[in-house]
């Protein structure tokens, strides 16, 4: 999938306050390098940079590296952004004091991997962490009504997940790379002017939205979707006057022995 396409930058603003926390719980020291993980538009890599960390985010998207690249010169910080994908790193063993991902690891093809890769550049005492979403709330149920149409129309079993959330399954995996994991769980709010109004935006600039917008308006099934969708937003809604939702995640610190 193109997580260029669209505007994600939208999205990646309501997003700043778990960067926030994901950052402040690494515990940076100055001059330790950090490396940001699907570092997207550069939420996270901006705050490590600003806390005294040397930065490098990697993300596949190249739109989104350019404009992680324009906020950091808008903002004077030194920060290197370079294109790559989680499952395959380029970067060095061991480089790394941490390791961080904010919801952009848990899109990678091979989960396992993936985690393996984070684990292979941070120094050994070093920390990965990694911020996934629980399955709970108004936004993961809507997302599941995506997930059930895109099925339908591709006649195809809707695809099991890797459960980034469970702390067991990532404690196995960071077990056969000699790490302990703690996990924290915290919630961030998506907020906007009605839940029409928020559905519209999302299922605009979205890049999942627009991945799979012509399969379903091809199936017949957008409309459908468009009033389920809604309809779990209204029922949510935590703002009466507008729309305000939580979404709780999970955060994951790994540390190798």
């Amino acid at each position: 999938m193109d997580w260029g396409a669209g505007r994600y930058e939208e999205t990646a603003r309501q997003l700043e306050s778990a960067s926030e926390y994901v950052v402040g719980l690494a515990g940076l020291a100055p001059g330790e390098r950090l490396l940001d993980v699907g570092c997207g538009t550069g939420n996270a890599a901006l705050l490590a940079v600003r806390a005294g960390a040397e930065v490098v985010g990697v993300d596949p998207a190249p739109r989104l590296l350019g404009v992680a690249r324009e906020r950091a010169a808008a903002s004077g910080l030194d920060i290197q952004f370079v294109e790559g994908r989680a499952e395959s790193l380029p970067v060095d063993d061991a480089s790394f004091d941490v390791a961080i991902s904010v919801f952009g690891v848990i899109f990678a093809e091979d989960p396992e991997g993936a985690i393996g890769e984070m684990l292979r550049v941070v120094r050994p005492r070093g920390r990965v962490l990694i911020a996934a979403w629980r399955p709970e709330g108004p936004i993961t149920t809507m997302m599941g009504v995506f997930g059930r149409a895109i099925a339908t129309a591709t006649n195809a079993p809707v695809p099991e997940r890797f459960p980034w959330h469970d702390h067991d399954r990532i404690a196995e995996i960071a077990g056969r790379h000699n790490a302990g994991v703690d996990s924290f769980d915290q919630d961030i709010q998506f907020s906007g002017e009605s839940p029409e109004a928020f559905f519209a935006e999302q299922d605009a600039s979205h890049p999942l939205s627009i991945a799979s917008r012509a399969l379903l308006v091809n199936a017949g099934l957008h409309e459908g979707v468009k009033r389920e969708a809604i309809g779990i937003l209204k029922d949510g809604n935590e703002d009466p006057d507008a729309f305000r939702v939580t979404s709780p995640y999970r955060v994951h610190r790994l540390q190798p022995s």
